[in-house]
């Protein structure tokens, strides 16, 4: 994606300067999912934008296009593409490097802990990494400010990825010091992964200086909506299309892993992430920064709070109510309410993603072990979850430039729930597909439902006959269903939430991610031969029933 391919759309509507007041986002009117298209960005010449505001005839029959993006989005989302890098830089060799010894078992190792424990301890980074957004957040939105908040949270990460580094040298290895500096950098890259979630994706979006909804006319004579929702889903795309990129690091982590050893893989990581930091400082003068609202977390807390002594009702936080009935003055207003609940509405979608991510993080974990099963004809084991990513990055085009359009011309409307509901479908497809594959496994020899671990193995080093490539679909029915719901559930949060609380609402989906560690936790003893086909089958199981519960809520919903 680059934004110097993109063919017609007008030129942006608001040019206003970076400053510290959040733009106003009207969402006036209902787009019509007949005639509603994102373009791509390059402005056309001399748009002819309407004094006034679409009306309802406009917002019935014209199409809702993008408009430009800014260079500052694309900057944001360059840092993203690169922390990326830097994450599956060293978190693509982790399952190898605690489970398997530093020699034995035919693949690369250092710890040699086991493949559940291997599952846990990368649980436990995931779940200090998305437990930490939602304090991040908070800073974001009442102190520091999101960019504030990614820069000091850059320093944190750099420093646990540091630590990894120097305690996976082999000396460092050989005096006992593996472990010991696994966790502690587990804790810091988790505190530093944990604030870049919180705010690096609603800062992207920031950047979007176009607000509400304006008709404008192109040089080709036709009438169109440059629409705000629109633009954002774009932005949005791009985002997650640069984070893939970046996730593609895992290919060459793994390969160096396998040759030049683990600290290798780290090292590029911190270069990476090094690098990114460098390019947001040096952004700095240009970005759009959100002004923190100093009192947010003692507002966030006393409105939370009277809604709960009303008997969990936020019409008891109303300041007119709380005069009446407690004779205090509330520093909100009414509209301050009205955004908490907003808030807490759109919270409700985000109720079974633990069980979506428990799903769909089974390419870091468990499909990695279960491509160390298989015959990988030379490749590293943990080279086959980059598949993920590539799928990734030629789905989102294709759902831009294809899939939305057409289904537009059918009167499909892709609402974000929409979009995440078939997304999780797709998740529960994947796991089902990877049961089957690992019945595959065990229906091989040499050792069948104990791959590996047989005397048939020559000491680990014989896989079962079965080819990794079983695997593919596994990985690009899950990146389909990554697109529809990953970008739709950040889409959605960030519309949903008012200004003063993009990156706690953001961060409170981060949450999810924590919970779906514990459950990762929960599940882990059980991730072992000869139970994985039951463990794929059950969350096949899981994920088709809260797919169902999920269309059953939300699918009408907006």
């Amino acid at each position: 994606m680059n934004p110097s391919s993109e063919k017609e759309t007008p030129r942006q509507l608001t040019t206003e300067p970076p400053s510290e007041k959040s733009p106003e986002q009207n969402t006036n009117g209902v787009i019509n999912p007949s005639t509603t298209e994102a373009l791509d960005s390059s402005a056309v010449s001399s748009p002819e934008t309407d004094q006034e505001g679409p009306s309802d005839e406009d917002l019935a029959n014209l199409r809702h296009i993008s408009g430009k993006i800014p260079v500052e989005a694309w900057i944001v989302a360059w840092f993203s593409g690169a922390e990326r890098f830097a994450y599956y830089a060293l978190q693509a060799p982790l399952q190898n490097y605690i489970q398997n010894p530093a020699s034995g078992f035919g693949r690369p190792g250092a710890l040699g802990m086991g493949q559940s424990v291997a599952t846990a301890l990368n649980s436990f980074l995931r779940l200090v990494s998305f437990t930490t957004p939602v304090f991040a957040g908070v800073l974001a939105d009442g102190h520091w400010g999101p960019y504030k908040t990614l820069v000091v949270s850059c320093g944190l990460y750099f420093t646990g990825i540091l630590l990894l580094l120097l305690t996976s040298i082999p000396p460092a290895l050989d005096a006992g010091a593996g472990l010991g500096g696994l966790i502690g950098a587990f804790i810091l890259i988790g505190l530093g992964v944990g604030g870049v979630k919180s705010s690096v994706a609603p800062f992207t979006a920031d950047q979007v200086r176009i607000t509400g909804k304006q008709v404008q006319t192109l040089d080709s004579g036709e009438r169109v909506i440059v629409d705000h929702e629109v633009t954002v889903r774009r932005v949005y795309s791009i985002f997650y299309w640069c984070a893939n990129v970046g996730a593609l690091s895992g290919l060459a982590s793994v390969t160096m892993e396998k040759y030049l050893g683990f600290w290798t893989s780290f090292l590029m990581s911190l270069v990476a992430l090094a690098s990114g930091t460098v390019v947001l400082l040096l952004g700095r003068n240009r970005f759009y920064r959100r002004k923190p609202e100093a009192s947010f977390r003692a507002k966030l807390l006393s409105a939370l709070g009277c809604a709960i002594k009303g008997g969990f009702n936020l019409d008891s936080a109303m300041p007119a109510v709380q005069l009446e009935k407690h004779g205090r003055t509330v520093p909100w207003d009414d509209q301050y309410v009205e955004d908490l609940r907003q808030a807490l509405q759109a919270c409700r979608v985000w109720a079974i993603y633990p069980i979506v991510w428990l799903c769909y993080e089974q390419n870091q974990t468990n499909l990695v072990s279960q491509s160390g099963q298989m015959a990988t004809h030379g490749i590293p084991n943990d080279a086959v979850s980059s598949l993920n990513p590539i799928f990734v990055l030629m789905a989102v085009p294709l759902f831009e430039h294809c899939v939305y359009p057409y289904m537009h011309k059918l009167k499909l409307n892709p609402r974000p729930t929409v979009r995440m509901t078939l997304g999780f479908i797709m998740i529960a497809f994947s796991m089902a597909i990877a049961a089957g594959v690992q019945q595959a496994v065990y229906n091989a020899g040499p050792c069948y439902n104990m791959p590996l671990e047989c005397a048939a193995s020559n000491d680990g080093h014989i896989p079962n006959q079965v080819s990794f490539t079983l695997q593919i679909p596994v990985h690009a029915v899950s990146a389909v269903g990554e697109v529809l719901w990953s970008v739709s559930g950040s889409e959605y949060a960030y519309n949903k939430a008012a200004s003063h609380m993009k990156s706690t609402l953001q961060a409170v989906t981060m949450l999810t991610l924590a919970l779906n560690s514990v459950l990762g936790l929960a599940v882990s003893p059980a991730a072992h031969n000869p139970n994985l086909v039951i463990l794929f089958a059950c969350f096949t199981g899981a994920m088709t029933v809260a797919s169902g519960v999920f269309g059953w809520f939300f699918w009408t919903s907006d």
